[in-house]
């Protein structure tokens, strides 16, 4: 099998891809890149396959400003266009798909590694695409205990509070907005649903956040080998940064203590209830037990009468990214 040229982490947002990342990045031949929503923004906006020369400069200038400045910021300059236009040729026709690979070349080679290694949980929606048009790429899918995931996405809005003060307060009202139990947990099925479809294919790799913890050094030897690269303990000393529930921490490890914290508190009994009715059978699938009730909690009521009023503010809230929505929907409908 010809040698990785770029890793894609993907899996139910809040599963640990950005920590993944964090561990490969600490290897000698990869580099990892921020958050680039580039197939859920860019590539699901398209309105041709093929761009012409000045779109091409466009997408190619976005997906620089977006690793340099990230996801918040638009800071398309004429530096930017100027280099953009140095990476492409007028001469030629790009897809939006080999636009992305130019842009994952220029930065990891620029880094001095040679293995790209992209980290946007919905990336997972467009595995099919990336499986096809990156003949040389491998997909890590992390998968996470759902009633983690929705203590997780419960306080994410506090991200600003808690380390990461440059997120824009609109992004912190906006993740407030989106939460609730019940579409939180669709979308973790949905995701396990993708999961499922390709967990056989010899390029995709699942991995349980909790395994990984657990045995962070066995797992992680068993990750470089699918990847074919070489293990080193340096790997697994990362920061503690991006936790929805504590302060970010400098200290260099892979913390334990992150698995099952919703058994600590955070979620009341009614949302721990609506996520295992809705997410049973894969849970079941991937071992996570689920907690016995004898009676259905009667706040439950609370969230279905809640869930037209949080979803109709959703919407509003996320209007810019409804093309990239309906993508998703055609997507998961050719499944």
């Amino acid at each position: 099998m010809d040698k990785t040229q770029q890793i894609f982490i993907v899996g139910s947002s809040r599963s640990g891809t950005t920590m993944m990342s964090r561990v490969l990045n600490n290897n000698k031949l990869v580099f990892s890149f921020k958050e680039l929503h580039f197939f859920s923004q860019l590539y699901s906006n398209r309105n041709h396959d093929i761009l012409e020369y000045g779109a091409s400069i466009n997408i190619l200038s976005q997906l620089l400003s977006r690793q340099k400045d990230g996801i918040f910021r638009n800071c398309i300059n004429d530096k930017l266009n100027i280099l953009s236009a140095t990476l492409l040729s007028k001469d030629l026709s790009y897809s939006y798909f080999a636009i992305f690979k130019i842009f994952l070349d220029h930065i990891t080679t620029q880094n001095h590694k040679i293995i790209a290694c992209t980290q946007t949980p919905n990336n997972l929606f467009y595995i099919k695409e990336i499986l096809k048009e990156y003949p040389n790429s491998k997909v890590i899918n992390m998968v996470r205990d759902n009633r983690d995931v929705l203590l997780s996405q419960k306080n994410k809005w506090k991200r600003k509070f808690l380390g990461a003060n440059k997120t824009p307060f609109f992004e912190s009202m906006r993740s407030f907005i989106n939460y609730h139990p019940i579409t939180t947990s669709f979308l973790w099925r949905s995701s396990l649903k993708v999961t499922n479809n390709f967990s056989h294919h010899k390029r995709f790799m699942v991995v349980k956040f909790e395994d990984f913890l657990t045995s962070p050094k066995s797992k992680c030897k068993e990750i470089c080998n699918f990847l074919s690269i070489e293990f080193d303990d340096e790997m697994l000393l990362v920061p503690n940064i991006g936790s929805s529930t504590e302060y970010d921490r400098e200290q260099l490890l892979i913390d334990s203590t992150k698995i099952f914290k919703w058994k600590n508190g955070g979620l009341n009994q009614a949302e721990i209830f609506l996520t295992q009715i809705i997410s049973i059978s894969f849970m079941n699938r991937y071992g996570y037990l689920k907690r016995n009730f004898i009676f259905p909690p009667v706040s439950i009521l609370f969230y279905f009468l809640t869930l037209p009023i949080k979803s109709f503010f959703a919407l509003f809230l996320n209007l810019g990214r409804f093309s990239s929505m309906i993508d998703l929907i055609k997507i998961k409908n050719k499944k």
